[in-house]
């Protein structure tokens, strides 16, 4: 008894005609028939009583097409079963970012990659720089993007820098100076600011304190964010001015302005890290093709 004897006798008693299951299957009506018969003579009972309007089961053929049909859908699961052996297994490249490199770099050179590579799956996960570095350590990701990471971190990881984007400054879209191209830094000396917090973003309060200190002031924090959206919004709503990359221009920011900074001027310097030993060239085409995606739209 073969798969295509019970496969053929399934179809014939759903159709109750020979040549309508012939048609279905695409196969002769002779030979359905002969294997329909081929299956009666090795049960030993006829499974259809036959007249000229058609197919109709006998009581041996009631009780045994559910069997058919049973073993017919276990041999279904049984080859779903096994197809996943017989695929190629695709590799996942677990990406975290912030939040500005998705529209800055990161998903053009995902669709390029994609376009190249079935069987690599990149998945993303949206991150403060804080967790990208536990995540990276935990081996929970497999490539971190930064926000200028510390020093150290090269000391423990593969750091391969990116883009650099300006500092600028942020404000209210209602500030007196919201509308200049452009400002010093000591033009704010009197403001209260909204800073990044140290937890999630490192270094950042630190940074902010340095340009400060180059314009000749130490700035007033009022307030911290954990994140670069709760950040935007301290300021739309007027709890202080802030500093951030200008990129960050990228997400959505109703209420603020970015303005340029003359002075002092700072460069934040983006960077890809991964450790050492989980290097892949998948994972290095990858960071190719965001550098060649900064460069594409640099030159525009």
């Amino acid at each position: 008894m073969e798969l295509r004897h019970l496969r053929y006798f399934v179809m014939a008693a759903a159709e109750k005609s020979i040549s309508r299951a012939a048609a279905r299957l695409n196969i002769s009506q002779p030979a359905v028939s002969r294997q329909i018969r081929d299956l009666e003579e090795e049960l030993g009972v006829p499974l259809f009583d036959r007249d000229s309007s058609g197919l109709s089961l006998t009581e041996a053929g009631l009780v045994a097409l559910p069997h058919a049909q049973e073993l017919l859908r276990r041999a279904g699961d049984l080859k779903v079963a096994m197809d996943v052996f017989g695929k190629p297994v695709r590799k996942t490249i677990r990406v975290g970012f912030i939040e500005t490199a998705l529209p800055g770099f990161l998903a053009s050179a995902m669709r390029r990659f994609n376009q190249r590579h079935d069987d690599v799956c990149i998945q993303i996960r949206s991150m403060s720089p804080q967790d990208q570095e536990r995540s990276l350590r935990a081996g929970q990701i497999d490539l971190a993007l930064l926000g200028t990471p510390c020093p150290q971190l090269a000391n423990e990881f593969r750091v391969e820098p990116i883009k650099k984007t300006p500092m600028a400054v942020v404000l209210p879209d209602d500030h007196l100076l919201s509308l200049r191209k452009s400002i010093d830094l000591s033009e704010l000396a009197n403001e209260p600011f909204v800073s990044l917090h140290e937890a999630q973003f490192p270094g950042r309060p630190v940074m902010l304190a340095e340009l400060c200190g180059r314009a000749g002031f130490v700035a007033d924090v009022r307030m911290k964010a954990a994140g670069l959206q709760e950040m935007l919004g301290l300021v739309a709503g007027g709890a202080g001015v802030g500093v951030l990359p200008l990129d960050v221009s990228l997400l959505p920011h109703s209420g603020v302005v970015f303005v340029k900074m003359r002075t002092p001027t700072l460069m934040l310097v983006s960077s890809a890290v991964w450790k050492r030993e989980g290097q892949t060239k998948e994972l290095l085409e990858l960071i190719k093709l965001m550098k060649e995606s900064i460069e594409a739209k640099g030159a525009k």
